[in-house]
């Protein structure tokens, strides 16, 4: 995640915001989600940690061929990769919102 320091308004200088909001993640605080089949088979999402763990389900909202759909995803695996946490995650179609298509997904993951 990174943030982008205000523009002028308001007290401060943007040198004193640039000190401040950079993206502070490391290899020890984030990881990389690989989701494996579904609609989102073949995307990667780097995501934080949480107190040192990964989550172990991700819900990912995504618009598909005009339309919004949620779909789940849970963790089946673990690996270090160059020094990084890579978790697998596969797609779970019964808790998920229903879709048919051939088409472009884009989504967003939480």
């Amino acid at each position: 995640m990174r943030f982008t320091a205000p523009l002028s308004n308001g007290p401060g200088t943007d040198a004193e915001y640039r000190g401040h909001m950079t993206d502070r993640t490391d290899k020890n605080t984030r990881y990389l989600a690989i989701f494996s089949d579904g609609p989102l088979e073949g995307t990667t999402e780097t995501r934080l940690l949480e107190n040192g763990e990964y989550d172990h389900r991700i819900g990912a909202a995504a618009h598909v061929d005009n339309s919004d759909a949620l779909f789940w995803y849970r963790a089946t695996g673990d690996r270090e990769v160059a020094g990084e946490k890579h978790v697998t995650y596969a797609f779970e179609p019964e808790d998920s919102d229903p879709v048919s298509t051939n088409g472009e997904v884009d989504s967003l993951s939480f």
